[in-house]
């Protein structure tokens, strides 16, 4: 039997986002200047200001010397909230679609043990590399999630460094000013430029070392994105593999291949479906879609670039379905995009949010493939018998 923590094993791009995952779970893309990544979000939020005492100090005139340090506190606030809510997002993600994986894999046991011969180990390869993929997507959900929220703590730790270093400022120079003072004969209110340069002196020499830990924290978010980067890469080559392992034989085969009866009211020309009205509804019928009540229309306009890149349709802000020319290149093809473009319609009626920003979008995307996996699989024998 395999090893179970290598599920990946001889799967490039499954094998590429563990590696990946690997490197964002244990802070190697932490600049070694920062230590070891700890903390909470709630750091970000806090309303501590060691600067404000110096208001109490009736020497307005400090507020302009200081204000470099003050921009770098600012600058390192965040919205913990929010935070949280992207990284539980792609968890769920995560969890969504490794679980859709692991149905899979128990189906796939259940429904071959009986199975035999050469045919039946292609199928099973087939169907377990399927399942490899869908195992590589969670986990790149997960580690997108474990990104999310390594940056926010990332930032939150320096930012309690920062703030640490100016309340030490503040302390060196409750001791300071009155000395300088003293010795410029003035008081508290009143600066000459000698003070004055005392003050921005001290002021650069606590800056420069604010500036030092914020260099490295953008060096760490610059590793950090890097390695995003790498993960939508195989993010894509996986969805890229999921659809083209779900729309072929173990043999590379189309499983409509043969097969040209129009006796289900399907107008056919080969293998493809004729692009019409007609047929969507004749298809919708056949496979038990509900489309009485949904709105869509043809674009016979546009396609994909290639395989891997074919354009099926797409769920408008409105819940218009537009098919594209893609979609009817086979009758399970159409079919599964119906299933798909209505699973993002009855979330939307559900009342989920459009969604606008790219995380979202790949994440309404990774629920739909999963959805229309389940239902090919519970619904792919209402195919004509070979």
């Amino acid at each position: 039997m395999a090893d179970p923590a290598q599920w990946f094993s001889g799967l490039g791009p499954a094998e590429d986002a563990a590696e990946i995952a690997d490197g964002i779970r244990n802070g190697s893309w932490v600049d070694v200047s920062l230590g070891t990544l700890g903390g909470t979000l709630d750091t970000l939020a806090m309303a501590v200001d060691p600067l404000g005492s110096l208001t109490a100090w009736g020497a307005g005139w400090l507020m302009e010397h200081v204000r470099p340090l003050r921009e770098a506190l600012d600058w390192l606030a965040g919205d913990p909230g929010e935070i949280a809510t992207q990284a539980a997002t792609w968890r769920n993600v995560s969890e969504a679609v490794a679980d859709a994986g692991q149905r899979h894999a128990s189906d796939l046991r259940a429904n071959t043990a009986e199975w035999f011969g050469a045919t039946a180990d292609a199928y099973r390869v087939h169907a377990a590399e399927q399942t490899a993929a869908m195992e590589g997507i969670a986990v790149v959900s997960g580690a997108i999630a474990s990104a999310v929220e390594g940056a926010g703590l990332l930032v939150g730790m320096v930012r309690e460094i920062v703030r640490d270093l100016i309340a030490q400022f503040v302390a060196t120079l409750a001791v300071r000013l009155p000395q300088w003072l003293a010795m410029e004969g003035v008081t508290l209110g009143l600066a000459t430029p000698a003070v004055a340069s005392q003050v921005a002196s001290l002021v650069s020499t606590w800056a420069n070392r604010i500036r030092k830990f914020i260099g490295s924290l953008l060096t760490s978010l610059r590793r950090l994105s890097g390695m995003l980067d790498a993960l939508t890469g195989v993010l894509q080559r996986l969805q890229n593999l999921l659809r083209r392992l779900s729309r072929t034989g173990p043999t590379g085969a189309h499983p409509e291949a043969g097969l040209f009866r129009e006796g289900d009211g399907i107008v056919r020309n080969g293998v493809r479906i004729i692009m019409n009205e007609k047929n969507v509804m004749a298809v919708a019928k056949k496979f038990g879609i509900d489309m009485r009540d949904v709105r869509f229309s043809l674009d016979k306009i546009r396609r994909g670039s290639g395989e891997g890149k074919e354009f099926y349709g797409v769920t408008m802000p409105n819940g218009e379905i537009k098919l594209a020319r893609d979609a009817f290149i086979s009758e399970e093809q159409l079919a599964r995009t119906l299933a798909h473009e209505r699973f993002h319609l009855d979330e939307l009626r559900a009342g989920r949010a459009f969604p606008w920003k790219e995380a979202a979008r790949a994440a309404a995307e990774v629920r739909a493939y999963a959805h229309e996996e389940r239902w090919w699989q519970a619904n792919k024998h209402l195919l004509d018998a070979e």
